[in-house]
């Protein structure tokens, strides 16, 4: 059974084992206003968009209904619960768009790697159980519909949900994804408004910059940019695109 998720693909690494995150984060933590980081979050969401996130993810758990036999989950089930029955009260959490950066602007460099980034016009949300973060839902616009790419990535549901909890204050978050670099990041604004990115599990594991113990970092741009230059061009060097 496939559960079809192309940007957040096996490569990433997000059903491995997850570090656990930093409890006492000192200087680096934001205050953090949970209502506040969803209301700027909800903001940003194209018209219709949590609609069509709603609507597919109830259709999604009805496709499961059916194909998944009740008290049986297969290996690989994109959702973290323990019985499918549990989807019944799931419903959604923060919405984000991936942003990323050209391979080769980053390796032209030139300016802050902040200002880098773009939009992809993906969009993910984190499916919630009983306030706890399952899986994530991507959505894409597709001959202008928005549509269900597919639901997966548990780890890094919970790792997101961390995260911004650890690091977003009022003025919420980016979440940048550096596909050649298989590194994802929340981008974050310190108390005097400068950006920071904090390691999300990918980056964490692919990257040497960042350690892999219990305590989670935020870098600089200009120091994240020499080890994301090394990673991207690394790939191109292997696999040419």
């Amino acid at each position: 059974m496939k559960y079809p998720l192309k940007t957040l693909a096996a490569s990433i690494a997000m059903l491995t084992a997850l570090p656990a995150l930093a409890q006492n984060l000192g200087a680096n933590r934001v205050a953090f206003d949970a209502q506040a980081v969803a209301k700027a979050s909800a903001a940003k969401e194209p018209a219709g968009l949590r609609t069509a996130a709603l609507l597919g993810l109830r259709t999604l758990i009805n496709d499961l209904s059916k194909d998944v036999p009740a008290g049986t989950l297969p290996d690989g089930f994109p959702f973290d619960i323990n019985d499918l029955s549990e989807l019944k009260t799931a419903e959604l959490g923060l919405g984000f768009e991936v942003y990323s950066a050209h391979p080769q602007t980053m390796l032209a460099g030139g300016r802050p790697f902040d200002q880098m980034l773009m939009g992809t016009g993906i969009w993910n949300f984190v499916v919630m159980v009983d306030k706890h973060p399952v899986a994530l839902l991507e959505l894409e616009k597709v001959l202008g519909k928005w549509q269900v790419n597919g639901a997966g990535g548990s780890k890094l549901a919970q790792d997101v949900y961390a995260s911004t909890q650890n690091h977003a204050g009022k003025n919420a978050f980016r979440f940048v994804r550096i596909y050649q670099a298989t590194a994802d990041f929340l981008e974050v604004k310190d108390m005097e408004g400068k950006p920071r990115f904090a390691p999300l599990l990918a980056a964490r594991q692919s990257l040497r910059t960042f350690n892999t113990g219990a305590e989670t970092q935020l870098a600089n741009p200009q120091d994240l940019l020499p080890s994301l230059q090394q990673a991207v061009r690394s790939h191109l060097d292997r696999f040419g695109k």
